[in-house]
């Protein structure tokens, strides 16, 4: 759809004059009833949706219709706005979203991606494309996450992944753009909208018409807003369940993880079997040595092959046995060309998503193509093939799931806002997907934190302490070790694990602290 098919609805528009606010998802639910709220306000509305006709709201209306899922759909709306004269945006409010409930086995593909594409991708790039016109305003950046971002959730895995992931990009974000914007996350619970109709869910297994009404939880998202606290969450159960899921996951997710329900099958060969993405170098050639040296036939997934081919010569003069596969995970041909070779290769015992690129600036100054390419190699890929395995039933009885995440879960990082909320939504999804328990597979949580790697060396704006940081062989040796005790989450080494409780206990100086060693140094450089 074209920029021209956008609609203007309602009377007598003034975007000089009044205070401009944009909300997604404004067609329907909380979306809607808060269009409602602020045009009973007398505020200035620009109001996206995907439904042809604009939603009945009052007052000064101007209505873009707009599919979130598809890439066009932020270019369509900045020029828009454009085409509008719209020069500044007084708040900002990302709403729309989609879901999806069942096993994650079940779930297709494409439903995945488009969750991915409304509920993460489409928000961080609308914010790029906006930022301009909320800097003129000294606005809010407002994102509408989900009090289930928190909490390991087994029949909404991929959801609330994308949810932690929108927590974890606004939390760096806000320290990037202090001064400059006020960011801030809010977290609603469960809503009576037709949403949870559209997931598939019934009535029997969830009565949402027992749930609070979209106007009441719109009531409480725009006295949120008004306040500019931060983070928010709606209501004070769901205030106790969400500081419950941050802050006590080791004691209440093990009560939640289910019973085995899928008769997988142990079909144990002589070797067992890891699989390692990103394993041409690095942290995740490290890896393949460590298992390899244990024992383990490796299958490596990496897209540069010179590299991969260095890496097997080298582990196959010691003795390992190892194979592997050329693939850009940032593209579903690649996704799909690992799927298709994995059917062909020995039954899974471990599978690590190692594979991981980043890019470092600015936020605003980063191209949001890279910023892209991010989210799909480091988020959209692991979730994509722990489907696709899932589904083909290759990972054997008792398996276990490792997800390299980041320090950056518990400290944050400015200058990468969207490589972190990459890594939280891994770490979102390894604890859903333990407590789905599929086939009595465990999935470990890694955060790693600086790793003495051309990786690290590359998007590091300060390498004059390269010696302190982790050796890769070092790291390895510690996931190894993790991986045996089946553990649910780690930070490897003692200064980052006093960094991560430092974080929790103390998140505005950690966050203050990054913005100073990392922030600062960064300056105007783009490293991608």
């Amino acid at each position: 759809m074209k920029p021209g098919n956008c609609l203007v609805g309602g009377a007598g528009y003034n975007h000089a004059m009044q205070k401009n606010i944009l909300i997604t998802g404004a067609t329907d639910g909380i979306g809607l009833e808060l269009a409602r709220l602020y045009a009973q306000q007398g505020y200035s509305l620009l109001l996206v949706g995907r439904r042809a006709q604009p939603p009945a709201v009052p007052g000064k209306v101007l209505y873009c219709r707009a599919d979130l899922e598809t890439a066009v759909s932020v270019e369509q709306i900045r020029l828009f706005l454009q085409q509008h004269g719209v020069e500044r945006l007084d708040v900002l409010i990302h709403n729309a979203g989609v879901g999806y409930y069942g096993r994650l086995q079940e779930q297709a593909a494409q439903s995945i991606e488009a969750l991915t594409a409304v509920n993460l991708s489409a928000p961080i790039a609308l914010t790029h494309a906006l930022l301009p016109l909320v800097r003129a305003a000294a606005g809010q950046i407002v994102f509408i996450s989900s009090v289930v971002s928190t909490l390991p959730t087994p029949d909404y895995a991929v959801y609330t992944a994308t949810k932690a992931a929108l927590d974890g990009f606004a939390r760096s974000l806000r320290v990037e753009l202090r001064g400059q914007a006020t960011v801030q996350v809010i977290h609603p619970g469960a809503t009576r909208t037709g949403m949870h109709a559209k997931m598939g869910i019934s009535r029997e297994t969830l009565d949402w018409e027992t749930f609070p009404a979209a106007a009441a939880v719109a009531a409480g998202i725009a006295t949120a807003i008004a306040r500019k606290r931060p983070s928010a969450t709606i209501g004070l159960k769901n205030s106790l369940l969400h500081f419950t899921g941050r802050n006590l996951s080791r004691i209440i997710d093990p009560r939640l993880r289910r019973p085995d329900t899928l008769a997988a099958a142990a079909n144990r060969q002589q070797r067992p079997h890891c699989v390692i993405t990103g394993a041409a170098d690095g942290i995740g050639r490290a890896l393949a040595r460590q298992f390899g040296r244990a024992g383990y036939t490796i299958t490596g997934v990496d897209v540069d092959m010179a590299k991969a081919q260095e890496t097997a010569v080298a582990l196959t003069a010691e003795g390992m046995e190892i194979t592997f596969i050329e693939a850009d995970l940032g593209q579903n041909e690649g996704i799909q060309q690992v799927l298709a070779a994995l059917a062909e290769r020995p039954f899974i015992d471990v599978f690590i998503h190692n594979a991981g690129i980043n890019a470092v600036g600015q936020f605003a100054q980063l191209p949001i193509a890279r910023q892209q390419a991010v989210l799909d190699v480091n988020l959209r890929a692991p979730l994509l093939l722990t489907a696709g395995i899932l589904r083909m039933g290759r990972m054997n009885a008792g398996g276990m799931w490792v997800f390299l995440s980041s320090l950056s879960h518990f400290v944050s990082y400015p200058g990468a806002a969207v490589y972190a909320a990459s890594k939280d939504g891994v770490a979102s999804f390894a604890r859903s997907l333990r407590a789905a328990n599929e086939g009595g597979a465990a999935a470990l949580a890694v955060f790693p934190g600086p790793t003495r790697t051309i990786h690290a060396r590359r998007y590091s704006p300060d390498n004059s302490r390269e010696g302190a940081r982790m050796p890769p062989a070092a790291l390895a040796t510690a996931v190894y070790q993790a991986v045996q005790k089946r553990q649910a989450m780690f930070v490897p080494g003692a200064a980052n694990r006093l960094l991560a409780l430092a974080g929790r206990l103390f998140p505005g100086l950690l966050e203050a602290a990054m913005a100073r060693t990392m922030l600062a140094k960064i300056g105007d450089k783009v490293m991608v």
